[in-house]
């Protein structure tokens, strides 16, 4: 089933990892890929020097900046043009300038699926990951995001994480509806419970749900605090995995926990991660 997939890039900094799994997903889709390649315009707001004690826009500075900027981008844009074409990816371009979050956002609106690096950050101070930028879009988007490393690894397999949340619960089914391509991969569902139970919460009916949509579905109950066994089992048998998560719940307690857990597992777990919310 074809769809509408973007790949977001800062136009200045363009991420091969990034571009290799939104290919590699657009192929194995038969969907249209557009790159959108972001030019951050909120430095005008900064740029201007002082004479005589009065501050003025240095439009020479702005005019030489924008110039090497473009040509940045252009190149980009031609690297990402270059790679769907040996692939034989049905693409398209494009070009925004602005404020990148509300950029992002209005392309969020249509499309089907986002795909970004984990360390995208624009125009910000400090080197956390994910960034501001990617904490904002992810509690803002209009649509599924997967946030990838840096480094493309081919994935064989996917984590569907559930904790009996309805933000759980929705990440999984979308995921399924999303890529019905990828029902055969061998699917792991991971549910963790603070106490020691085997107990999958509506299990019957959530069993049920799994199986319909996956044909190689095991489940694994942990116990324990939920972040942190959930980080030591990916980083113990996520290797060339997809992990699925539910980003923010409708209530503040449940919205806090699962942005907590998923910029864990952003952090501390180099793999693509498929985050969506109701």
């Amino acid at each position: 089933m074809s769809k509408k997939i973007l790949a977001a890039f800062d136009g200045t900094k363009y991420s091969e990892g990034a571009s290799k799994y939104a290919i590699e997903i657009a192929k194995a889709t038969n969907s249209l890929l557009v790159g959108v390649f972001i030019q951050d315009m909120r430095y005008l707001n900064f740029t201007y020097a002082y004479a005589w004690d009065q501050p003025f826009i240095d439009f020479s500075s702005i005019e030489a900046s924008q110039k090497d900027e473009k040509e940045k981008i252009d190149l980009n844009i031609k690297l990402f043009q270059r790679a769907c074409d040996e692939k034989g990816v049905n693409h398209k371009v494009h070009f925004d300038k602005g404020v990148p979050l509300q950029e992002l956002l209005n392309e969020s609106a249509f499309s089907d699926l986002i795909i970004i690096d984990s360390h995208t950050s624009f125009f910000t101070l400090g080197d956390k990951n994910p960034s501001p930028f990617l904490k904002d879009f992810l509690a803002d988007s209009h649509c599924p995001v997967l946030i990838v490393p840096h480094n493309y690894t081919f994935f064989d397999k996917a984590v569907l994480c559930y904790d009996g949340s309805p933000s759980s619960l929705y990440a999984i089914k979308m995921f399924s509806y999303l890529f019905p391509e990828l029902d055969d991969l061998k699917t792991t569902i991971i549910s963790v419970n603070e106490k020691s139970s085997n107990h999958v919460k509506n299990g019957f009916n959530f069993k049920d749900l799994v199986h319909t949509h996956f044909k190689n579905a095991n489940f694994d109950v942990l116990n324990g605090n939920a972040q942190e066994e959930l980080v030591k089992y990916l980083k113990i048998k996520g290797e060339n995995a997809i992990v699925v998560m539910g980003a923010y719940g409708k209530n503040t307690l449940s919205r806090l926990f699962h942005q907590s857990l998923s910029t864990k597992v952003i952090q501390e777990v180099n793999i693509p991660v498929f985050i969506t919310h109701q």
